[in-house]
């Protein structure tokens, strides 16, 4: 197994070793960066997701609870949360306002800008639809390497499947913007079937949820790719990353790539897969 770790100096020398045996490369095709920035889109996304809907469910008490399994409050420093309700009290919309400065929020993240959020029922409503789009909003770990988020998401709760559990389809068209003026672009179709934490409705820590589904995006390089979820995503609100799952994700012109997140256990490390060769990765 080789071990590459991410950073902006290990990437530069890496692109300066490839340009300069550019046939090794092409031939060896060892590139994994499609897989890299999937994974990132992937992650903010299924954030803002969870975000949305604990404001639809919490409304103007905001957003107290969220991520409280890993000791903190999280938002409730950073953000405000403004509910407009409908004429017939069931939906509305709500603004997410983390103001205009960048707030290190208590899940080590900074974040800016607004979150806006319609909905026609709560979050756990059978059939209840939320969109979720962007105001001027960022998101990163780091504050001088902010992601602007762009695009829409749309959950619509589709009931109980044959196991008890509340589902719900994600349609996502997203794009991200990096602190060099680089966009990819992140489609994707999914399902979210909740299986646990739905009985504590107050206690958002415990939630977990299987992810399925398709994507397709083109990365920050600007090489198209699609994506085929083979083993269920597993989040889990009591940690900052995907617990587990597999992903098979196939650049334009290139053999798959095979992102796993790992044996279950929440931290930042996952692997990819390229011809039989197989990178450690931090996740972003």
């Amino acid at each position: 197994m080789k071990t590459i770790r991410i950073t902006a100096i290990v990437l530069a020398v890496f692109a300066s070793i490839t340009a300069c045996k550019k046939d090794e490369k092409e031939t060896l095709d060892f590139d994994y960066q499609s897989a890299v920035d999937n994974s990132l889109a992937e992650g903010i996304y299924s954030d803002v997701n969870n975000i949305s809907n604990q404001a639809v469910e919490n409304g103007n008490t905001g957003l107290a609870t969220y991520r409280t399994g890993e000791g903190n409050g999280l938002l409730s420093v950073c953000a405000t949360v403004t509910v407009t309700p409908d004429s017939a009290g069931n939906g509305g919309s709500l603004v997410v306002d983390f103001g205009s400065t960048n707030c290190l929020c208590r899940d080590y993240r900074y974040r800016r800008g607004r979150v806006l959020v319609d909905y026609t029922g709560r979050y756990r409503d059978s059939a209840s639809v939320i969109t979720t789009t962007f105001q001027d909003y960022y998101v990163g770990t780091d504050s001088s390497n902010m992601y602007q988020v762009l695009g829409s998401k749309t959950v619509t709760n589709k009931g109980r499947n044959g196991s008890g559990n509340i589902w719900f389809t994600v349609e996502v068209d997203g794009q991200l913007r990096n602190s060099n003026n680089q966009t990819m672009e992140w489609n994707s179709s999914r399902t979210r079937t909740w299986t646990a934490g739905e009985s504590t409705p107050l206690d958002w820590q415990d939630d977990e949820y299987l992810i399925g589904g398709t994507a397709d995006g083109i990365s920050f390089e600007g090489r198209p790719y699609t994506l085929n979820i083979t083993t269920p995503l597993h989040i889990d609100f009591d940690c900052r990353w995907i617990r587990a799952g597999v992903i098979e994700l196939t650049p334009q012109g290139k053999s798959a790539r095979i992102l796993d997140y790992g044996p279950d256990n929440g931290d930042a490390a996952a692997t990819v897969t390229v011809n039989g060769t197989t990178f450690n990765i931090t996740l972003r």
